[in-house]
């Protein structure tokens, strides 16, 4: 019987933890490792090519939309399943037009990992049903309508957001400036890094320059 190889890639211990108890409980599927990052995923899929990878989105050093770009060049015979907390169609259309072979909303994990690994096994595209549902959506939009998702889909705090990164404040600035707390910007700033498809501050920068986002 085949067995299953599996690499899980979260920068959050408990995602980590949780997917790895409800893999283990999955027959002819072993875990060959959980790493924290793009860059480690990469290590490890040289050294032990895993069947399946399931990845978060949002990740330092290298995000999993990054990753998946990798994967998809170098080596393609690797089913890929994002389990993301982002059910926002941005998020979504950028996963589909890499070529990612399912989704999982977080929220669903116990419920469809060993759905999710059966379909796509098979060559079958596995989705949650609430990530179903934006994929459906996505599908009614017309062709050019994400080619200007990023510029129009800011929302009002990320605006906000994006012009205080522009001048040069800190994480703990930005926040006591917004009365919001650290986290929360950092959450706002990975969300700008995504929309814009960029790496870090000097790439958003010049990526909102060149839209005239910000002066």
């Amino acid at each position: 019987m085949k067995v299953t190889k599996i690499l899980i890639v979260d920068d959050h211990d408990i995602t980590l933890h949780g997917l790895s108890k409800y893999i283990e409980k999955i027959e002819n599927t072993e875990i060959i490792g959980m790493v924290k990052s793009g860059k480690e995923a990469l290590e490890l899929i040289q050294k032990h090519k895993p069947n399946i990878i399931f990845t978060d989105v949002d990740m330092p050093e290298m995000d999993g939309v990054e990753l998946l770009k990798i994967i998809r060049k170098d080596f393609v015979e690797i089913k890929v399943i994002a389990c993301t907390m982002h059910v926002q169609l941005w998020v979504i259309q950028k996963l589909l037009h890499n070529g990612i072979n399912g989704i999982i909303s977080k929220q669903s994990l116990k419920i469809d990992i060993e759905k999710a690994i059966e379909g796509v096994e098979t060559g079958k595209a596995f989705y949650s049903s609430d990530i179903y549902e934006a994929v459906l959506e996505i599908m009614k939009r017309p062709d050019d309508y994400f080619s200007k998702f990023d510029e129009l889909d800011l929302t009002k705090r990320e605006k906000q957001v994006l012009q205080l990164i522009s001048e040069e404040l800190t994480t703990s600035e930005i926040a006591d400036k917004l009365s919001l707390s650290p986290n929360t910007i950092e959450s706002h700033r990975k969300n700008l890094f995504l929309k814009f498809g960029v790496k870090n501050v000097a790439g958003l920068i010049k990526k909102a320059m060149e839209r005239q986002l910000i002066e």
